[in-house]
């Protein structure tokens, strides 16, 4: 049988028994882990305001439901208008209570799971937040929100997004099962990124404890290099560079999310970046 005839059949075979499949796909990737999230709301002064609903969620890069993690309304859950159009009032696996009476700070976790309680893939993922001090489903304007994209998957993801007029001290970290948010104590480089989000420039500071072999780039979430920034031998002390969010000829990269790769004596560390 030559090289055609076998093909033919193979062909034939896929038409008839669609079952049969001769292409190998390529698993989707599921990390177990651990998302925690802190912000602390300000007043917007409006309506029955400091009184305030409240809603924390997480949504895919899609736009879809995951889960409810705090929902803090009881009875005026209609109001909180965002929430209620992506989660269709789905509270579980939420924290829940009454109307606040003052702002505050709230930490939520995720164990990337979803409402059915079935771990989600891979990816990147959404925090939502959401509060309202007025009757926002009566006709009344709805209440501050905001959105902090993370990539959920099996490198640890640091963000500290900047303050913003009604959130502010925010902190996202996501830690594969079996990472700590710092790594070993034998290199611990103390990244600091900020802003991060970031639109025009971000800083980047780290620290070493010993002369080190240091490299530093900007790679995409395939492992292509973007931007080399650092790669030589440095001495104990705290360094810093800047990221324009352009590539090594100078050329501007498309809003998205990219990684930090800083390796130090041939140990790497990677954090997210999130260009817009």
């Amino acid at each position: 049988m030559n090289i055609k005839s076998a093909s033919i059949i193979l062909a034939l075979l896929g038409f008839f028994y669609p079952q049969i499949s001769f292409a190998q796909k390529n698993p989707k990737e599921i990390t177990e882990g651990t998302l925690t999230f802190t912000v602390r709301t300000l007043s917007n002064s409006t309506g029955y305001s400091p009184k305030h609903v409240l809603s924390i969620w997480i949504k895919d890069e899609a736009g879809n439901f995951i889960v409810s993690k705090k929902v803090m309304a009881a009875s005026r859950k209609k109001h909180l208008v965002k929430w209620v159009a992506s989660s269709a009032y789905n509270t579980t696996s939420a924290t829940t209570g009454a109307t606040l009476n003052t702002h505050q700070t709230h930490t939520i976790t995720w164990d990337g799971r979803n409402a059915d309680g079935a771990l989600v893939e891979d990816g990147i993922y959404q925090v939502w937040v959401e509060y309202s001090s007025e009757n926002s489903a009566n006709g009344q304007p709805a209440g501050p929100s905001t959105s902090i994209p993370f990539h959920k998957g099996p490198v640890t993801d640091h963000i500290t997004p900047a303050n913003l007029t009604y959130f502010q001290d925010m902190i996202l970290d996501w830690v594969p099962m079996g990472v700590g948010v710092k790594e070993s104590p034998a290199v611990n480089p103390d990244i600091v990124i900020y802003p991060n989000p970031f639109a025009e420039n971000t800083n980047i500071k780290f620290s070493l404890d010993v002369k080190s072999q240091v490299q530093a780039c900007i790679i995409n979430f395939e492992g292509r290099k973007q931007k080399s920034a650092i790669n030589e031998i440095c001495q104990p002390g705290t360094y810093s560079f800047e990221w324009d969010g352009t590539d090594e000829n100078g050329k501007r990269l498309k809003a998205g999310i990219y990684l930090l790769q800083l390796t130090i004596n041939g140990k790497s560390f990677y954090r997210k970046l999130i260009l817009r």
